[in-house]
């Protein structure tokens, strides 16, 4: 059971790029995200993603899920921190299980559309269902294969090898039906704090919280 991808607050686009520049890192693409006051940038890993949202000055919609406030409210409460980690997937390959996973847990599942080249359709389970239990990730299944991307990196990065969560494992082990691998729990309730990545040539880069 792998980490799909890790979704990180910044606080503009300048410094989000600033900060993957230094490391060696490319961006795939990057787009508004409709109705909810964010633009995103997508780095892939190789094995896996980063997903970095800042606010891009559009009002979130009424009713909009409050991802544009959790990233202000996060960004707030570490102010010499760059990226700040808000959320993490973990990527389920069978969508049956995805789904009995879903019913068990009575979380709500989401089926969205490709979203342009190199972005296929994917199946979300337990998108708002985890909003006060930050430290649960969605389950994401891509029924076409995971997403092709391809960027400019300097350093070749392979994959993300550990994730820091403050929560309780046995919950996570619930919710997914088992234990990710290359997940570490730390006491508490706030959720991911810093993601590890790996690269070829056996150095790694921590984003996120200083532990």
């Amino acid at each position: 059971m792998e980490i799909d991808h890790v979704v990180l607050a910044a606080r503009t686009k300048d410094e989000a790029e600033q900060v993957l520049s230094r490391a060696g890192l490319g961006i795939a693409r990057g787009r508004t995200i409709p109705g909810l006051g964010l633009s995103n940038l997508v780095v892939p890993l190789g094995q896996g993603l980063l997903e970095i949202h800042y606010p891009n000055g559009e009002l979130a919609a009424p009713g909009a899920p409050p991802l544009l406030e959790f990233d202000r409210e996060a960004l707030a409460a570490h102010p010499s921190e760059p990226l700040v980690p808000m959320a993490w997937l973990v990527l389920m390959e069978d969508e049956q299980r995805l789904r009995e996973l879903a019913a068990a847990n009575d979380a709500p599942i989401l089926d969205a559309p490709a979203d342009g080249p190199g972005f296929p359709p994917y199946t979300l389970a337990g998108f708002g269902s985890n909003f006060d239990r930050r430290w649960l990730p969605c389950l994401i299944h891509w029924p076409e294969g995971s997403p092709v991307l391809s960027a400019p990196h300097r350093r070749q990065p392979v994959g993300i090898t550990r994730i820091d969560v403050a929560g309780p494992e046995d919950d996570i082990r619930r919710w997914c039906g088992g234990t990710p691998r290359v997940l570490h729990t730390v006491p508490g309730t706030v959720g991911p704090l810093r993601v590890e990545i790996g690269f070829a040539d056996a150095t790694t880069l921590t984003l996120g919280l200083t532990a």
